[in-house]
């Protein structure tokens, strides 16, 4: 030890002003020793913040969960935020930012708007942030998973136009400026396309992506269109508010086809009277985790590709349902 050198054996006793000195070395030295080897031993906290466009609505509230369960999966030492945006594009911003300054290493997020959601992004990107699109693509994301939304639009209205025989009026509710929508749309509109009998009587404006809205909406429609024959919403929530709609204007010739098959719309679908016949079933669980498994990899510096990554998507009609196994209850 090099402070261990025997001092001359004419006075065995240390010179008083080497004393203080002595100790304060060894305390040095124990000082520069420990704190290394804690550092090796004990790896920083991940901190991971999920902001979800709005998790009022059961599906977003749904995936929520499972990323919180994944990210624990993959690291039970991680921290997870959750945070819903509302749907309000200035109050997601200001999340983003608010994690761009907050040290945190992985962000999941849900856009409120796909496109002018990029610059915060970059800024959260600059600190350090892997940003993740989930659901929805997000401008400059690092990473982007999703169901396969123009599948989802294309099967939902082929059997919508198959159901009225390729003929009829046809109205489609959309919803806000992300990709997962506009997807949906182009790929309901692909589909009817191809029947040269459908009639489309409107696909334009934003019918809000809830059920407050989709009752709004539709009943704003349904007091300017004197008949329809099939309606396709983007989600469930719009649909619901729209099947209310229906109901309260005693209109009922009509029927809806929707994506999301979530609980509250498979139970609808089984009630007399509804005009809910069929919904295209994401699959919440497999977004959430192959988009943390991503993030790990990618956090742990292994090469992770850009392109999108699709999830298969599964039309649930009435007949179907009792061979189909709802999200929530995904063992």
């Amino acid at each position: 030890m090099v402070l261990g050198r025997s001092l001359p054996q004419t006075d065995k006793r240390p010179r008083a002003g080497l004393a203080p000195l002595y100790g304060t070395m060894l305390v040095l030295l124990a000082g520069c020793h420990l704190p290394v080897t804690a550092l090796a031993e004990t790896p920083a906290t991940k901190k991971v913040a999920v902001i979800i466009s709005d998790l009022s609505n059961p599906f977003f509230a749904h995936i929520s969960r499972e990323v919180a369960e994944a990210v624990a999966a993959e690291d039970p030492s991680a921290s997870v935020s959750v945070m819903s945006s509302g749907y309000d594009l200035a109050r997601q911003i200001a999340q983003i930012e608010a994690v761009a300054a907050d040290g945190y290493d992985l962000l999941v997020l849900n856009a409120v708007d796909s496109e002018k959601i990029g610059p915060v992004i970059e800024l959260a990107k600059t600190a350090g942030v892997l940003v993740v699109a989930l659901d929805v693509r997000a401008a400059g994301a690092q990473i982007t998973v999703t169901s396969d939304n123009s599948s989802a639009g294309e099967v939902a209205c082929e059997y919508l136009a198959e159901r009225l025989g390729g003929k009829g009026d046809v109205v489609i509710l959309n919803g806000p400026p992300v990709s997962a929508v506009m997807e949906r749309v182009n790929g309901c509109n692909a589909a009817l396309a191809r029947h040269s009998g459908i009639n489309l009587l409107s696909d334009q404006g934003d019918s809000g992506g809830s059920m407050l809205g989709g009752l709004t909406y539709m009943s704003a429609l349904l007091a300017t269109l004197p008949h329809i024959d099939a309606v396709f919403s983007m989600n469930d929530p719009t649909a619901l508010g729209a099947n209310e709609a229906a109901r309260q204007a005693g209109r009922d010739e009509f029927f809806i086809v929707s994506v999301d098959a979530s609980p509250a719309a498979l139970y609808a679908m089984q009630q007399p009277g509804s005009r809910l016949v069929a919904s295209v079933s994401q699959d919440p669980r497999a977004m959430a985790r192959r988009a943390v498994s991503l993030a790990f990899e990618s956090l742990a510096g292994k090469p992770v590709s850009s392109e999108p990554i699709l999830i298969p998507v599964e039309l649930v009609t009435h007949d179907t349902m009792d061979e189909f196994t709802p999200w929530t209850g995904q063992p």
